[in-house]
């Protein structure tokens, strides 16, 4: 180890990171950059939270969804590149609603949800979803997350 090496890792303290953010690259939200989104979210202010987080990221929120049957015909109408979909919506569910979307068009789908029980996460994966976000939501882990979930759904 030469003598910048040493002081640099020596003088860093680098945090604690997590599985997930251990398989990207440094750059791996680049791919996301320009990628047109639907947000589908009952929740006003995590709505408005979403919309935000992706526009600084930048990404195209193209129309926002505050229920399930709105989901289905947004999505359908749009075509984005990625859609955020809660599980907990009205008029019909977000699960129902991704597999009802993935039935006429594929699309990257990412299940929001502040539950975490196990038959919803493997409904998820069972309809073909590409990831499983877990509410708070905050920059730093929605991101490496859309980035995991747009490479699963991108592989051969």
């Amino acid at each position: 180890m030469n003598t910048a090496e040493t002081s640099r890792s020596s003088s860093e303290k680098t945090p604690p990171v997590s599985s997930l953010e251990q398989t990207q690259t440094p750059n791996s939200g680049l791919e996301l950059i320009g990628k047109r989104v639907v947000v589908c979210e009952d929740e006003g202010i995590i709505l408005m939270q979403l919309k935000r987080l992706l526009t600084l990221a930048d990404l195209v929120v193209v129309d926002l969804a505050d229920n399930g049957e709105s989901a289905v015909e947004t999505v359908l109408r749009e075509q984005p590149d990625l859609v955020l979909m809660d599980i907990r919506m009205p008029k019909l569910d977000g699960l129902t609603a991704a597999a009802s979307i993935l039935e006429k068009h594929p699309v990257c789908i990412v299940m929001l949800t502040a539950y975490s029980d196990d038959e919803s996460r493997q409904r998820a994966q069972d309809i073909g979803t590409s990831g499983y976000v877990l509410k708070p939501i905050t920059r730093d882990t929605l991101m490496p997350q859309l980035a995991a979930a747009w490479h699963k759904f991108h592989l051969p």
